[in-house]
């Protein structure tokens, strides 16, 4: 995952991300997206962006969502319950 992307939205900050599959797995809106590579896309997301004043309404939300998804220690189980599960596979 994208952990500078994660820190951002831990904040309640808008962001910009490109659409690669990883920062897709967060769900943002589409206009939050520009194609990677593509500097004309991203100039016009950015432009579009710095367009509209930032408000804290609906943060919450969107941190509490982060939080609960992404924590360290939600990452941390999810791992372990990988390492668990190969474990329980393996032959003996």
């Amino acid at each position: 995952m994208p952990i500078a992307l994660l820190e951002a939205l831990s904040y309640g900050l808008p962001v910009l991300a490109s659409d690669i599959v990883a920062n897709h797995e967060l769900r943002l809106a589409p206009a939050d997206y520009f194609p990677m590579g593509d500097v004309d896309a991203l100039a016009v997301a950015l432009t579009r962006k710095l367009s509209i004043p930032f408000h804290e309404d609906g943060t919450d939300e969107l941190i509490s969502q982060i939080q609960a998804e992404y924590s360290w220690k939600k990452i941390a189980e999810r791992t372990a319950d990988v390492y668990w599960s190969v474990l329980r596979r393996r032959p003996r």
